[in-house]
């Protein structure tokens, strides 16, 4: 009987690590966030927000290049509430 038990619980773990995340990015996230804060950027007014910002875009670039896209999208996120676009 703990053979089987044994056997359901890697079971179980393995389906779980192989599972995304419930609301985890993808590149395709990636790709529509950044064009949205490159449009962002674009119409921006010079200052401090702006460069924050371009910081903020640079960073999600930097994880969603890396696989890390729900960080990226945080900092591309970032990025827009700074621009208050978001």
């Amino acid at each position: 009987m703990k053979f089987v038990t044994g056997a359901a619980v890697a079971a179980v773990c393995a389906a779980f690590a192989l599972a995304p995340a419930a609301g985890a990015a993808g590149l395709s996230d990636c790709i529509h966030m950044a064009k949205e804060v490159s449009q962002a950027l674009s119409t921006a007014q010079p200052g401090n927000a702006t460069d924050a910002a371009r910081d903020q875009a640079n960073a999600g670039r930097n994880y969603c290049t890396s696989s890390m896209y729900t960080q990226g999208v945080a900092h591309y996120s970032k990025a827009l509430q700074l621009l208050g676009k978001n």
